[in-house]
């Protein structure tokens, strides 16, 4: 399984005595669709269905899951060219699943990959400190005044995001929203009322994709494919300046890649972990906790049930301003941030 720029593509190999394979194709759509096409077809198949998809495809695996279907991740050496096609994909999964990593149910899209992906976060720092002490890079936590960022990734959702977005409107607060390219093609209505309500809309890549295993292609197709569609359902040709990349998934390279594209990199050191969905309670409790003056606060408005997260929201707003913090933009929490780390 494979993301396009129109959207989705599925191949499904023939049952290798001369029966042709299926292609399915699904543009402009929300990830629903193929999910529950494959799902469909999986019971038709003898012996079910398996599916694969790359480390640039971090939307999916968790639905196929939920969805009853075996998932394998391929990985750098066995992609070519910044990944594969639907149809390389599923000649992987026939021919080399060996060679595959197979994902849990309650795992998650780079598992396995941790010691890798930790190693090139350390290595990152030299150039993190350098990126944010000329403005191109945001870590959170290293200003002085008494001032916080709400940010929320893997939207924009039909559901969660307008409820996130009818919190804000109530008290008067501003957000950053990291959109997923593919979501944004989805729903553009969405991204267009953030846009027009004053908040700022950032560069989740298009398909959740971890940054570090792509090559020049790959990267150029991940940011320009999102900026266009968030060009595109604002109805402007609107510059994008923030990237954050999924799992904060960079390295040096990555970093000085995107500094030279005049993208500003934004991380956090507030998170709220709503992804475990622990209770409103904890959400809260989580971020005004570890909150610090210059804090990026990382909350998710997609990805799933986020219920929890909107239930939270006014708790978390409320109980900043009462311990004395101004919720701002990343404008003006960049202006006031010091050296990552400082």
């Amino acid at each position: 399984m494979a993301v396009t720029r129109e959207g989705y593509r599925i191949a499904v190999p023939g049952d290798g005595d001369g029966a042709p394979g299926l292609v399915g194709v699904f543009e402009g759509c929300a990830l629903e669709r193929p999910v529950a096409w494959l799902a469909d077809l999986a019971p038709q198949v003898p012996g079910g269905l398996t599916a694969v998809l790359d480390s640039a495809n971090g939307i999916m695996d968790a639905p196929l899951a939920a969805a009853g279907l075996p998932v394998l991740r391929a990985d750098p050496p066995v992609l070519v060219d910044d990944g594969a096609t639907a149809e390389a994909l599923a000649a992987l999964g026939r021919s080399r699943p060996g060679a595959l990593t197979a994902l849990s149910s309650d795992g998650w899209t780079m598992s396995g990959r941790e010691e890798e992906i930790a190693a090139a976060e350390v290595a990152s720092g030299p150039v993190e400190r350098e990126l944010a002490s000329r403005g191109s890079l945001l870590a959170g936590g290293s200003g002085t005044a008494p001032v916080v960022a709400l940010t929320f990734d893997d939207g924009p959702h039909p559901e969660f995001t307008p409820q996130v977005l009818d919190v804000l409107r109530r008290h008067d607060a501003p957000a950053a929203f990291f959109c997923i390219g593919l979501h944004a093609l989805a729903h553009p209505g969405v991204v267009r009322r953030a846009a027009a309500e004053g908040h700022i809309l950032g560069n989740h890549t298009w398909s959740h994709a971890y940054l570090p295993d792509l090559g020049p292609i790959g990267l150029g197709r991940q940011l320009g494919f999102t900026r266009d569609a968030l060009a595109r359902a604002c109805g402007d040709d609107r510059a994008v300046r923030w990237l954050r990349p999924p799992y904060g998934g960079r390295s040096p390279e990555l970093l000085c890649t995107v500094d030279r594209l005049g993208l500003t990199t934004v991380l956090w050191d507030v998170d709220a972990r709503d992804w475990d969905r622990p209770g409103p309670e904890v959400i809260a409790e989580r971020v005004l906790g570890r909150v610090r003056p210059g804090s990026v606060v990382l909350m998710h408005d997609g990805g799933g049930d986020r219920s929890q997260t909107v239930a939270a929201l006014p708790a978390v707003i409320t109980g900043l301003r009462s311990r004395g913090y101004r919720l701002v933009g990343l404008d003006e929490l960049l202006a006031g941030a010091g050296p990552a780390g400082g």
